[in-house]
Parts: C-alpha cells; structure tokens; sequence
C-alpha cells in the first residue's frame, strides 16, 4: 500500500478528521491533506510523533505492516527512522536510505558494481549480524543478482 493511502487509512481506523489528527500532531489541515494526497510526506520527526503517540511501527504508517523494507540502492535494511532517506522537504523517501538518498537527491552516482563492492565492506557485519559465511566471491554473486532487482537498478527490460 502507498504511504498516502496508508496514512489515510490509519486516520479513518483512529477516527480521526484531518483537522483532528493535525491538531494531534501540531500540524496544519492541509498537511494531513498534502499528505494524503501524496504531494509531500511527513517529515521523521512527524513520523515518530505519530508513531509513539498511536504506538504503530514506521511499517504501519508508510503502508508496509509485515514487509522487510530494503533501500532501493543498496538493500540495506531500513528498520528505524533514522534509517530512511529524506525529501527535499525533510518529508522521509520510503525507498531509500539515508546514505543513499538526502534532501531529496542521490548522494553520490555509483554504479551497480561500485555499489556491490561497496557492500562487500560490510561483509563482515552482515554474516554475523545474519549468521552466515558468505565467502566475497558468494557474495558479490547473490548482490550483483539482487540489486538488479532493485528500483535504482531494476532496467526497463527487466520489469
């Protein structure tokens, strides 16, 4: 489901008009509505408001409840707000990361392969934090494999 759509939804499950949810969250009307039309998206700070003050998971509010949410450049796990990437106006970009994506822009132009030698820094992490023993030559395999499925990366022909 779409953030805008999710946020909508998540309003009308609270019972809540767009005046009232604004006044919730210190917010104007027409940002709720902004929001809900997808013109802009909350910025973090709003989101961890709505999060702590309706105890609902980022998943909840961006419209992905039981989904993993991965960045669509480099497929890290994006499991906290801070992880997000964000807008040009500081509203959170639920495709990517922060360190791949700021203020509402790429943060730098590497290409897929630069991106999968890039991860391959943090192989180390990654099988102790998952508890595997992927080898660099295994794991540049199943990364040039993945991120290929990704948004950044996907081509044309392979959608």
């Amino acid at each position: 489901m779409e953030t805008k759509l999710a946020l909508a939804q998540f309003r009308k499950n609270l019972g809540l008009t767009q005046d009232e949810l604004a006044e919730k969250l210190f917010v104007t009307r027409q940002a709720v509505s902004r929001w809900e039309t997808g013109e802009t998206t909350p910025s973090i700070d709003t989101l961890k408001l709505m999060s702590s003050t309706f105890h609902r998971s980022i998943n909840e509010l961006i419209g992905a409840p039981e989904a993993t949410i991965v960045c669509q450049s480099c497929a890290m796990h994006l499991k906290a707000f801070e992880d997000f990437g964000t807008e040009a106006d500081t509203g959170i970009n639920v495709d990517y990361c922060l360190h791949c994506y700021s203020g509402g822009g790429f943060t730098g132009n590497p290409s897929m392969n630069e991106m999968v030698e890039i991860n391959l820094g943090y192989l180390d992490h990654w099988n102790t934090e998952q508890g595997t023993s992927y080898t660099k030559d295994e794991a540049r395999a199943i990364l040039t494999e993945h991120l290929a499925t990704l948004k950044r990366w996907k081509t044309p022909s392979s959608e």
